[in-house]
């Protein structure tokens, strides 16, 4: 605990001395809602095809994110992780599948907070035995690049479940959603795992009432470096039998952790979320920017926005 906060503001230093490099800034704030904008479209957003997930490297100049041709869920088809490296300008280059993945449905990226590790979820074998559920991976940074994925063991990935959307704090703590697969038949909830000493994950726990409701479905977890602040989905369906709360169909939420647990999610509100479905949060904490996915009833696209998340 004690090298946590030399660790978040080291890596904080990095991000904010690579912004101020890049020249590559979010929409400015007007007043009232800042603009939300499609992120690099035509290149890492594009028409036809459903992007997933966008996670960055601490000097946000490269992109990792998955892709595929058509609804995951509903087809649970092949799905790749692409990644692009941000070119002068501002712009981003032609995407090119990451070296681990291509074979597989593979998901849900996201690079740690000091660039060492890479988490994801995919539906490849373990032990050479066919999975028909999504577990949860990781690889390390080496100086030849990522190494082989390594599964994150049968105490973190239950049989008959997807593990989706991992996302870990400075200390190694994981956050993830767990839906039963392939089909989701009960409720849908973040768990959290802590890290041991030795680089293992403990037995998940389930997070409290503050994000997880037994009448609607929370998932997508995004929590920040410092482990104090969580970003989530949580889905209004029609058929939970309460007064629709949110915006639309799923709405992004907040939550931060007071000495008694993560406190009640409250909704970002309309200028990120709306009639459409909105899912996938990434935070670039050090700069207010928000990135997330939007369906409009449509395959999805990668939008951004400059926010002050509600307290």
């Amino acid at each position: 605990m004690t090298h946590a906060p030399i660790l978040f503001a080291g890596a904080l230093a990095i991000a904010l001395s690579a912004c101020a490099r890049a020249g590559d800034r979010p929409p400015a704030r007007s007043h009232g809602c800042a603009p939300v904008e499609v992120f690099a479209p035509g290149v890492i957003s594009l028409e036809g095809s459903w992007q997933w997930r966008l996670s960055f490297t601490p000097t946000r100049r490269q992109a990792y994110w998955s892709h595929s041709e058509g609804w995951w869920p509903g087809t649970r088809e092949r799905a790749t992780i692409r990644t692009s490296h941000r070119l002068p300008g501002g712009r981003w280059s032609t995407p090119e599948v990451v070296p681990f993945s291509g074979q597989h449905a593979d998901m849900d990226p996201f690079v740690s907070p000091l660039g060492t590790t890479l988490l994801f979820s995919s539906m490849r074998p373990v032990d050479g035995v066919e999975r028909g559920d999504m577990d949860l991976w990781i690889v390390r940074r080496t100086r030849h690049g990522w190494s082989a994925p390594e599964h994150l063991g049968r105490e973190v990935n239950a049989d008959g479940y997807d593990e989706l959307y991992p996302s870990v704090d400075l200390l190694g703590n994981l956050y993830f959603a767990r839906v039963k697969a392939p089909i989701p038949t009960e409720d849908v909830d973040i768990w959290r795992s802590a890290r041991r000493r030795d680089g293992s994950y403990g037995a998940p726990e389930r997070l409290g009432p503050g994000v997880n409701t037994p009448q609607r479905w929370e998932f997508n977890p995004e929590i920040s470096p410092d482990g104090r602040t969580l970003l989530f989905v949580r889905l209004d369906r029609p058929d939970d039998g309460l007064d629709d709360q949110g915006h639309g169909w799923g709405d992004l939420y907040v939550s931060r952790h007071h000495r008694g647990g993560f406190g009640p999610g409250v909704n970002l509100g309309p200028c990120v979320n709306t009639a459409a479905d909105e899912f996938h949060p990434t935070m670039l904490w050090e700069r207010n920017e928000l990135f997330f996915a939007r369906d409009p009833g449509a395959p999805s696209d990668f939008h951004r926005t400059r926010i002050r998340l509600p307290r």
